[in-house]
């Protein structure tokens, strides 16, 4: 009932608000959520010393509060997005390589898009869908979720394409690659039991094997693809092609180092909430020895020290269920 409650508001705030009051309330939301998340932050400032252990604490600090602030923005998109237009994306829209996407649906073997959480991985089928593009993607259903919240998260992506949920059939996959259409995903969402163990950043994460697998099946072409979400509410996407040395574990390590190599370089557009979960769910996979079903019963099992970004367990140990891959 709150959380409605707290979409409804924003809802109608934005729409008060319009483009040009976005970036205000941004600010406003992400120190107030890095004032909010207290202790939680230490998980996400001892990952960054880590990865950046030349940088002061000044340095990640600052880092990790615009990191909130591109969260935000992110969030806001949710409200944004049924206010955008194609009549108005020209400025709303940088594009970094476009023709890459051009020349990958005139080889008529189907796109498969793989974008990490990094900036607005939300919006950026909407915004490839309103410039013209056949878009799928694949996206939860937010169960237990009010109607309110499952509105905000899906009707302007299904207003504008279609919206496959992962306990559906496959098979509008391989039908949609097979008429030369893109697919949107997400690698860096959780790898489940059929995942490929990769290294992220310095840790071990259980990634999602589905790229890979669907491209070897199908034939079909890869690109990676990534949405910065810029001040008001305005973004610039940009592509590079993606072509493993092998469709298998090697090439998820592949592209799982080409993420590491954006948030180097985007480390305030790169999702440190995404890396924080994948290290805690390993922490807590190895602590089982066995790699659960599903995401929720993972996140039931978790232990505080699961959250520590300095505990960093051997995985090796893992039992494999039928068809998982090491």
């Amino acid at each position: 009932m709150l959380r409605s409650a707290y979409y409804l508001f924003l809802s109608g705030l934005t729409r008060l608000l319009g483009f040009r009051g976005s970036e205000p309330l941004t600010a406003l939301m992400s120190s107030a959520r890095f004032r909010a998340n207290g202790s939680r932050n230490l998980a996400y400032l001892g990952h960054l010393a880590r990865i950046f252990p030349d940088s002061s604490h000044a340095w990640r600090e600052s880092i990790l509060k615009r990191y909130w602030r591109v969260h935000q923005r992110a969030f806001l998109g949710l409200f944004h997005a049924g206010r955008l237009s194609p009549e108005i994306l020209p400025e709303r829209v940088e594009w970094e390589n476009r023709e890459l996407l051009d020349e990958a649906l005139a080889e008529g073997r189907g796109v498969m898009l793989l974008s990490p959480h990094f900036g607005d991985e939300r919006t950026l089928h909407i915004l490839l869908a309103m410039s013209g593009y056949p878009m799928h993607v694949i996206s939860s259903r937010y169960p237990g979720a009010s109607k309110t919240v499952r509105k905000a998260r899906l009707r302007v992506s299904m207003k504008w394409h279609h919206v496959g949920f992962p306990d559906q059939s496959p098979r509008w996959i391989y039908d949609s690659l097979k008429a030369n259409e893109i697919v949107q995903t997400s690698p860096t969402a959780w790898g489940g039991p059929h995942g490929h163990w990769v290294m992220s950043f310095g840790v071990p994460v259980l990634a999602s094997s589905t790229p890979v697998r669907i491209a070897s099946s199908t034939g079909c072409r890869l690109l990676v693809a990534c949405n910065h979400a810029l001040p008001g509410v305005r973004y610039r996407i940009a592509l590079r092609r993606f072509d493993p040395l092998s469709l298998d574990r090697s090439g998820t390590a592949e592209l799982f180092e080409i993420f590491e190599g954006m948030g180097r370089a985007f480390p305030d557009q790169y999702n440190w909430m995404n890396l924080v979960i994948r290290h805690r769910e390993t922490n807590t996979i190895a602590r089982l020895g066995a790699i659960p079903v599903s995401e929720g019963d993972v996140e039931a099992a978790t232990q505080p020290e699961d959250w520590d970004p300095e505990n960093i367990r051997d995985y090796s140990g893992v039992s494999l269920l039928a068809g998982v891959s090491k």
